[in-house]
């Protein structure tokens, strides 16, 4: 397939890339174009621009396009509101209109905090959402407009995204377990970490699949922060001292987050798809290929 890719510099898109290069014909859509894009497969496209979208959708003419890119910090989201509901809804919004028009298979990059973490064991596709903060809420906007405006696509919701384009809460963990830093880790956040490389892979394998509709692709299984923290320090080799138990409170953020929001790959598993691999295989991983893990 000829598939139009946005956020390719970004985490995901950057696995993205690596997982469908080879078998299909890749286009990068953004403000910036990364090294490992080449120049005759990019165009530069501000995704607010309703009236760009749809000129570069049909120049491109794709047979999916993949909308990964986001305003992803929740803090950003609520420190400036419009700026998030510009970036991940109305965005959302004129490219999946440019997708209708030309009738082209879409693949939405939703989120966990859509949900609201009062439920108490993790959520499936067709658990009601309920976001806590503006964030989650430009993510619930952004899939009803693919909802409503389409009939070929998929939402694939994912949870606390680690990888190696760009640092995450787990590269944090392990620096300050290497360096000796404290760290304040909440334990009353939980969620399925999810490795951009996994995700990305499966994707590969849902676009194959054709099987339209909402999904949650993550890691299997679901830690607190502390938790996360402490296995990455163990399996760096490190003591866990450095670590202080601590509440979303203590952290002082700016957007309050939903307390317990994992997810279940509930619609995955029913399609009979390949198991995904847990979040310790995933993180174990990661830290493998990025930090040295020498045991003292």
């Amino acid at each position: 397939m000829k598939i139009a890719i946005t956020g390719t510099s970004g985490m995901v898109g950057y696995d993205l890339c690596r997982a469908l290069n080879d078998k299909h014909e890749i286009w990068g859509l953004g403000r910036t174009r990364p090294d490992y894009v080449p120049q005759t497969r990019w165009r530069a496209l501000d995704i607010a621009d309703a009236d760009a979208a749809q000129k570069i959708v049909a120049q491109i003419n794709p047979d999916l396009l993949i909308h990964s890119a986001a305003m992803s910090y929740p803090d950003d989201c609520e420190a400036d509101p419009d700026a998030g509901y510009k970036a991940n809804s109305i965005a959302t919004r004129n490219l999946a209109v440019a997708a209708q028009r030309f009738d082209t298979e879409f693949l939405f990059i939703s989120s966990d905090q859509v949900f609201g973490g009062a439920k108490q064991s993790p959520y499936i596709e067709t658990d009601p959402t309920d976001p806590v903060n503006h964030y989650g809420r430009s993510k619930v906007w952004a899939e009803d407009f693919v909802r409503t405006l389409l009939r070929r696509f998929y939402i694939v919701r994912t949870s606390l995204v680690f990888g190696r384009r760009r640092p995450s809460y787990i590269d944090r963990a392990a620096r300050c377990a290497m360096e000796g830093e404290s760290l304040t880790a909440a334990t009353d956040i939980v969620n399925s970490p999810t490795y951009s490389k996994d995700l990305a892979e499966a994707i590969a394998f849902l676009i194959d699949s054709h099987a339209y509709g909402t999904l949650h692709i993550a890691n299997e299984g679901h830690c607190t922060r502390y938790e996360l923290a402490e296995f990455v320090a163990k399996a760096l080799g490190k003591k866990t001292s450095f670590i202080q138990k601590g509440s979303g409170k203590d952290l002082q953020l700016k957007a309050r987050r939903p307390g317990y929001t994992p997810l279940e790959n509930f619609v995955w598993h029913l399609n009979g798809f390949p198991k995904i691999r847990t979040w310790r295989e995933a993180v174990g991983d990661h830290l493998a290929q990025n930090f040295a893990l020498t045991k003292n």
